[in-house]
């Protein structure tokens, strides 16, 4: 049985179709466009609407639009150079941060594995000052014997001018290396002392965390272990005007605790005496300053010794007070 092929449509059929996929196609192309609408911002703050944005507002952030007007995309503002210095400075301090935790962890770790106990922190804190304070003594033993050997000197220019004679180049040339030589023995003093207090502090902070990690109870009692002459002995300034105020102030305030009989000023140098039936007692302020460019120490130094027994200890209860109330005195607070 034969079949015939199937009949094409008639042209006007073919025709409409074709009429009526136009419209079709041409609502497919604004759909298109549609979805091509930009919602952005100008630096003035006001909103903008367009199928595309300005190149010169590219940097701008702005968010593409549905046909319902629906954000469907959102793109950022490009950062400026001010936005990623400070985006690197964040992670730069991210990563400092992340640097010390790692550290502080590692500290903690082998803070618990060299001590068991806050006493044998204790006894260490105790070794470190101790080895300091033997440096201090030393050089205190040094400005003794210098000082010794100033106050012959010093007999010595005395008489030749009670004698009415020209002072020796020699001898002034002695003088003045010896007030150096002690200068300088006082300047390395106030260093130890400041080094001194740097181990009380550090061991205080390490005890510290150590009753953390080990979550142990604080301790009964703050004492005060420094022992430091730093706590009234010592003024520090920069200042040349009040520098010359504070030397002066101290000149007067070692004078009023002195018997002003015999006593040596020199450049940077005040050596006063004291004695009673018990012991003499030497006070001692210099000014030292290691450069020009660093602060000027004006330091305290009282020095006994027992007319009986030679002890170098001082007995006077007047001495911690001379001591106490220099720096209040000096800076006249």
């Amino acid at each position: 049985m034969n079949r015939s092929a199937p009949s094409k449509p008639p042209v006007s059929v073919r025709r409409l179709a074709v009429l009526m996929l136009i419209p079709a196609l041409g609502l497919a192309s604004w759909t298109a466009q549609a979805q091509n609408l930009y919602r952005w911002v100008d630096d003035q703050g006001e909103v903008h609407y367009s199928d595309q944005v300005p190149p010169s507002q590219a940097d701008k952030a702005r968010a593409r639009l549905s046909e319902q007007g629906i954000a469907v995309e959102n793109r950022p503002a490009v950062p400026t150079g001010e936005e990623l210095e400070r985006a690197k400075e964040l992670e730069r301090r991210k990563a400092e941060e992340e640097r010390r935790r790692v550290e502080r962890r590692a500290e903690d770790e082998r803070l618990l594995k060299l001590y068991r106990t806050v006493d044998e922190l204790e006894l260490a804190r105790d070794g470190r000052v101790a080895a300091v304070e033997a440096v201090i003594q030393a050089k205190r033993d040094g400005v003794r014997n210098e000082s010794r050997r100033l106050v012959e000197l010093d007999k010595e220019r005395r008489t030749l001018h009670k004698d009415g004679k020209t002072l020796p180049d020699e001898l002034r040339g002695k003088i003045e290396a010896a007030t150096t030589r002690i200068r300088a023995d006082y300047a390395e003093i106030v260093e130890n002392e400041y080094r001194k207090q740097a181990v009380q502090e550090e061991f205080a902070r390490t005890i510290e965390r150590f009753r953390q990690l080990r979550r142990l109870p604080p301790p009964a009692a703050s004492q005060d272990t420094t022992g430091s002459s730093l706590n009234g002995s010592l003024v520090s300034c920069s200042d040349k005007a009040r520098c010359h105020a504070y030397w002066e102030r101290a000149v007067d305030y070692v004078r009023t605790h002195s018997d002003r009989e015999g006593e040596i000023l020199e450049a940077g140098l005040l050596i006063a005496f004291q004695h009673d039936e018990r012991e003499n007692r030497t006070l001692t302020i210099s000014w030292t300053q290691r450069a020009p460019d660093q602060p000027v120490h004006i330091y305290l130094d009282v020095q006994c010794k027992n007319r009986l027994t030679a002890s170098l200890a001082c007995l006077d209860p007047r001495v911690p007070e001379v001591r106490a109330g220099f720096r209040a005195a000096v800076m006249d607070e």
